[in-house]
């Protein structure tokens, strides 16, 4: 398969639109039924992210500004016992967690798509509740 010749697509979840990098009509109805199967509301979008889906930055960008800060304090929360959980079992250091009360990366590498779908969990709180979403995703 030539990647230079094949239609490529992307969709916008800020603006909730699909974007065509080249495509034919009837591979972008393809496309489209594929991101509405995936992701076409805020149900489904709602699904995607408890399953970890998508990433803490994509998520908050889905909702309003205030709200978005919210978000970011929940995950802090999770990051932070993710990192507190690590230190007690196995230090990276052999002096022990370099973390000191702050966030380390390498729990939550470790955790991957668990820490995904807990991001994903208090994200969807917010959501749910149409106030809290950008104007795309508010119907």
């Amino acid at each position: 398969m030539d990647p230079l010749t094949c239609d490529t697509y992307r969709f916008d979840l800020t603006a909730r639109h699909l974007i065509v990098d080249r495509g034919k009509p009837e591979s972008d109805r393809a496309a489209r039924a594929y991101w509405d199967q995936q992701v076409g509301s805020p149900e489904k979008l709602m699904t995607y992210a408890a399953d970890g889906g998508l990433t803490k930055q994509v998520l908050g960008r889905l909702l309003r500004d205030d709200d978005a800060l919210a978000y970011v304090d929940a995950c802090t929360v999770i990051e932070k016992r993710y990192t507190a959980e690590c230190g007690r079992h196995s230090p990276c250091l052999e002096t022990g967690c370099a973390a000191d009360g702050e966030i380390c990366l390498e729990p939550l590498l470790q955790a991957g798509q668990e820490y995904f779908r807990a991001c994903g969990a208090a994200w969807s709180i917010l959501f749910e509740d149409p106030r809290h979403r950008t104007a795309a995703w508010m119907h």
